[in-house]
């Protein structure tokens, strides 16, 4: 009767990694909930470094222009755009609010890339690096749930991050520079209020042109075995995308690049503010999350996981 009782539970175990629902195997498919991954990834030393340089670059940000001495006084009324660095540079220092908008400016292309593909570039090439992917499906824990957990808790911890960072830069702008709100370069110095709903904008729209980064990297930890590789891969396509973007010949082709849209958050930092880049960079990233995740999840669930 034991022996019986044995291959019921074995052929229960083979029937949820097929996807069928088997008597007295609901509760083994809920071994690996979002609390968990997070308390997981959280006990890792990338993770945690990630998040400590998030929340403590507006201060050293601070430090820098304190060392730097106050502004210039050229006006930036007549600059063109005045949208640059080079103008949120000389008025970093008129507002808590500007000082914000200045550190989005300075964080929202390279670095948060960077993060974007050390985050999701880790979910399971990690796993296959430290020996434990095996274990986790053995559990057994169906792939595409190990997968979308995963990707859930990097899109959490990527987003907690901008927030805090966010949220850190506007402290720590209004305890330097005082309450007052964004002084758009050329323009007109807005209210705290009108000012904290750009700063959010922003900070969103920053994490939509984010999308390609996760899906990216979200294809490539489960095509590599090595987390270094699969968070290249993303930096690499950002370099690329960046340079090829930068070559005025290619006209609207350009329209397809990952990183075309990179700079639509500033949209919320000038004036007047024009939303069809906004909505651009919105769509892209989802379109780009979605072909690159859907091929993410196709492969992994082929995925010959072996040793």
């Amino acid at each position: 009767m034991s022996g019986h009782n044995t291959v019921t539970r074995s052929t229960a175990a083979t029937t949820d990694r097929t996807g069928t629902i088997a008597p007295g195997s609901e509760r083994r498919r809920g071994t690996m909930p979002f609390r968990v991954e997070l308390a997981r990834q959280l006990s890792q030393w990338r993770v945690r470094i990630v998040l400590i340089i998030l929340v403590l670059l507006p201060v050293i940000v601070r430090v820098a222009l304190l060392f730097g001495g106050p502004p210039t006084s050229t006006s930036s009324g007549g600059g063109g755009g005045g949208t640059s660095a080079t103008s949120l540079v000389a008025l970093a220092q008129v507002s808590g609010g500007t000082f914000t908008g200045f550190v989005l400016e300075l964080t929202q292309g390279f670095l948060i890339t960077l993060i974007a593909a050390l985050l999701f570039g880790d979910m399971i090439a990690g796993e296959a690096s430290r020996s434990t992917l095996k274990y986790l499906l053995t559990i057994p824990v169906p792939r595409l749930r190990l997968l979308g957990v995963k990707v859930a808790v990097s899109s959490a911890l990527l987003a907690a991050g901008l927030i805090a960072l966010t949220v850190v830069a506007l402290v720590v702008g209004i305890i330097s520079y005082g309450p007052g709100g964004i002084q758009i370069p050329g323009g007109p110095l807005l209210g705290l209020g009108d000012s904290l709903g750009r700063i959010g904008l922003a900070t969103a729209t920053g994490a939509a042109g984010m999308l390609w980064a996760a899906g990216l990297g979200t294809l490539l930890t489960v095509v590599a075995n090595s987390p270094l590789a699969a968070a290249g891969g993303v930096v690499l396509v950002s370099i690329l995308s960046r340079l090829l973007d930068s070559i005025p010949t290619l006209g609207d082709l350009r329209i397809i690049l990952p990183t075309h849209y990179s700079t639509a958050f500033n949209q919320f930092l000038t004036a007047p503010t024009d939303l069809a880049p906004v909505a651009a960079s919105v769509l892209s990233g989802l379109i780009w999350a979605l072909v690159l995740g859907t091929g993410a999840a196709w492969w992994f669930s082929r995925k010959d996981i072996s040793g």
